[in-house]
């Protein structure tokens, strides 16, 4: 029996789930094909030269392990580079986003700039903030995995200038603002000069282009950097929630123009899972943990911090 007549001798039960089975097959084909054109996209950076690894001693473990269904990215929103110069920049913002693929929770930690930590390749102390000048990204992840004993899987950067695209590439995002953010972004105080947006707003519900999103996100004249830090939560929310709601042909036209933008040393196998699971995530709900968190006595100096408490903070957190 040749196999058209095996064909038509199948019921047509059996046929039908078949044409299902084929059918997904191809589906899962295409969405794959899909997916690498857009990890194709992506500005992967290259591994640190063996130089540029400092050989001061390391006297901590290697952090644990997590399970293979979560991944760990840090998150880095860096200033920008000066011309001419050797200087990196800064690290603005340090985020670590814990994604789980089996319950698509996502878990963001923040880290406040001012912690004081040991930096290898100066063999001192700096800020959380400088280690970015002197390590690049891959010192950021190093000393997030180093002292605070959580394993990064890889890191995502954007700087001022390409964090303002992102913004405008999916069409901006809805802000609410306090009386003070707006005297702030409106520059309508001497304290506050240098500080303003290009489009007037007023307290309340504003929707931001990425120039007045990124001085919103930068904002801290009106209280500190723990209030900086909440109000880049806000926006990481603001987007998030703003990507769920845009027609598909424009979620596709503004990921072709985001990727290019964005520098990455993670995996390609891992961005492959990230992008199949990209849906669960966008309707997940956001949960936020400060690094430290304020409890009325810490200072920018962070003369009361704690690692080994916030190290338990973050582990309970990520449980």
């Amino acid at each position: 029996m040749n196999r058209k007549d095996r064909w038509n001798h199948m019921s047509k039960k059996k046929r039908r789930t078949l044409k299902v089975m084929a059918g997904l097959v191809l589906l899962f084909l295409l969405l794959s094909l899909f997916v690498i054109c857009k990890i194709a996209r992506l500005s992967f950076d290259k591994p640190p030269e063996a130089e540029e690894v400092s050989a001061a001693p390391q006297t901590v473990e290697e952090p644990p392990k997590h399970s293979r269904n979560t991944i760990n990215i840090l998150c880095l929103g860096t200033d920008l580079p000066l011309p001419g110069t050797g200087d990196r920049g800064r690290c603005d913002s340090t985020t670590l986003v814990s994604l789980n693929l089996l319950t698509g929770s996502m878990k963001v930690i923040s880290f406040e700039r001012g912690i004081s930590i040991y930096v290898p390749s100066i063999w001192s102390d700096e800020l959380l903030t400088h280690v970015y000048s002197y390590e690049g990204a891959p010192g950021m992840v190093s000393a997030i995995e180093r002292n605070f004993n959580v394993k990064v899987d890889g890191y995502v950067q954007v700087n001022f200038d390409t964090f303002a695209q992102i913004v405008d590439a999916i069409g901006g995002v809805d802000i609410d603002l306090t009386d003070e953010e707006v005297t702030a972004l409106n520059n309508e105080g001497y304290i506050y000069a240098g500080v303003w947006t290009q489009a007037y707003v007023t307290p309340g519900k504003n929707h931001l282009n990425g120039h007045d999103t990124l001085e919103y996100a930068r904002l801290r004249a009106v209280d500190d950097n723990f209030g900086r830090q909440q109000r880049q939560r806000t926006v990481m929310q603001a987007m998030i929630k703003q990507v769920r709601n845009l027609p598909l042909f424009r979620l596709n036209h503004a990921v072709n123009k985001i990727l290019p933008l964005v520098h990455t040393n993670l995996p390609k196998g891992t961005l492959f899972r990230l992008f199949l699971h990209a849906p669960q995530f966008l309707l997940s709900n956001l949960k936020q943990l400060q690094v430290p968190e304020k409890d009325g006595s810490a200072s920018y100096t962070m003369s009361n911090f704690s690692f080994k408490r916030e190290q338990e903070r973050i582990a309970e957190f990520l449980k």
